[in-house]
């Protein structure tokens, strides 16, 4: 065993970052470190992707505000208040205590932001950290590195580079492997009632940004047959006036054979203008889907109503996330029949854009990837009998079999309650549907009526005057 994980296992064993004020002073020296070489990690992420300026200021801006996020988390009253309650004679239900050990193997996309986030939620639960970082001779890893070691205890943080065994780590210990969580897709439903300038610059965004490699960028884009062709020139468009990145160049002959290979696929080349290709997909069958698409490709394949499109997203199945640009009744429909981990309503975070996907069990937080409580396991304390403890004491401390029976059926009693059902909710989609074919119906025989009876009072009317 390396002396570095020797000397974080027995970090670990001492409870050295359970002090919330020790973990409180750890994220500020990161975040005064990561202040102090704002330039340098600039310079790294360009130097390591392909991204322009903008994007690499993004992914140091976000990780930036995540360690102010994580930091605000730690509120040295509360954590005083529930380490104390027992001793106030209060229960401490929501007590958790770290994990011991978060071994780290960081993902390939975004690793400075990725790496980041999950040492900052690691530190905020409490633990201690070991990074797999592998020899390189890209700039970012050498220079994770460097900041983790020169901001942190070193006891409390080691990096390998190889992959440790349990047996290094110890019994305390978890394992995040942020590539793990990458399978699933994500689509884009546009209805015709959406704002097509806005949801094509936003697809065009998600796609394209970060050199097209984000787990969340759409891989499927279903558009409503009455604006496709409005929202195919809005795609364009979008694309073109969209900033170009260095991964965005490619030769021309392998452009082109990329061009041929979508033909014989039955996809159409819209327009390979700008960062990316607009393809039209409606031959692509969506429970065949491709992989990631590298190549910097926008799919987009066409329906024929909201239906179809629920039908659609639902056949490429495991749906990491969903966008929806329409109305906010249509979207409200979409977004409760797709079935998707997380949706979006006529917007796409950037933030959404950059890092690791968070663990299936995990729901999606814009603002921290990880949070807290996958680093952590329940300890909650109680020092307070509940009710239904008292009552069942006090059964098993009857010996009659009559009482045991009469307050049997007066507990009993008490455990159910009818339910009240509700008159009924607003309108909905179907209901409006119900409503608008009940009035087109009933239009004609309300006329009906209506001329039947004037023409009655007419005759009447003749006919008391000749009277």
């Amino acid at each position: 065993m390396a002396a570095s994980l020797r000397a974080v296992r027995e970090a670990v064993l001492d409870g050295r970052m359970h002090n919330i004020v020790t973990r409180r002073t750890q994220l500020e020296a990161v975040q005064q470190t990561l202040l102090e070489k704002a330039d340098a990690i600039q310079d790294a992420i360009l130097a390591d992707t392909s991204y322009v300026a903008s994007e690499a200021a993004v992914e140091y801006l976000l990780t930036l505000n995540t360690l102010k996020e994580y930091h605000k988390s730690l509120n040295i009253d509360r954590a005083l208040q529930e380490e104390y309650a027992i001793a106030r004679g209060e229960d401490a239900a929501n007590r958790r205590d770290p994990v011991g050990i978060v071994y780290i193997v960081p993902t390939r996309y975004t690793v400075f932001y990725s790496v980041l986030v999950a040492v900052a939620g690691a530190i905020t639960a409490g633990n201690c950290i070991v990074i797999e970082l592998s020899n390189s001779l890209q700039a970012l890893p050498a220079l994770i590195k460097k900041l983790l070691e020169s901001s942190l205890d070193p006891r409390t943080i080691a990096f390998v580079s190889t992959p440790a065994t349990d047996e290094d780590l110890g019994a305390q210990h978890m394992r995040l492997h942020q590539d793990n969580h990458l399978p699933g897709k994500v689509v884009a439903v546009v209805d015709r009632t959406a704002n097509i300038n806005q949801a094509a610059e936003a697809l065009v965004a998600a796609r394209f940004s970060f050199g097209g490699r984000s787990p969340y960028a759409p891989d499927l884009v279903l558009v409503n047959e009455y604006i496709k062709e409005a929202f195919l020139m809005a795609l364009v468009q979008a694309s073109v006036s969209f900033l170009p990145s260095a991964g965005a160049i490619q030769s021309d002959e392998g452009q082109q054979g990329k061009e041929d290979q979508g033909e014989r696929g039955g996809l159409r080349i819209v327009s390979s203008l700008g960062r990316g290709k607009i393809v039209d997909a409606d031959k692509l069958d969506p429970k065949a889907l491709p992989g990631k698409p590298t190549d910097g490709r926008l799919l987009v394949h066409t329906v024929r109503s909201l239906d179809h499109a629920i039908d659609l997203s639902n056949m490429v199945g495991n749906l990491r996330g969903a966008y929806v640009f329409a109305h906010e009744k249509s979207a409200k429909y979409l977004a409760q029949f797709i079935n998707a981990d997380v949706s979006f309503v006529n917007h796409i975070p950037v933030e959404v854009l950059v890092g690791p996907t968070p663990p299936k069990q995990v729901a999606f937080d814009r603002s921290m990837r990880y949070p807290t409580t996958i680093f952590s396991v329940p300890r909650p304390q109680y020092i307070s009998p509940t009710l239904l403890s008292q009552s069942v004491a006090d059964i098993l401390r009857i010996k009659s079999a009559s009482a045991l029976r009469s307050t049997l059926v007066l507990q009993s009693s008490e455990l159910v309650s009818p339910t009240q059902r509700p008159l009924g909710g607003g309108v909905g989609f179907f209901e409006q549907g119900i409503l608008t074919g009940l009035g087109l119906f009933s239009i004609p025989i309300l006329a009906g009526v209506s001329a039947l009876g004037y023409w009655t009072w007419t005759v009447v009317q003749r006919h008391g005057s000749r009277i």
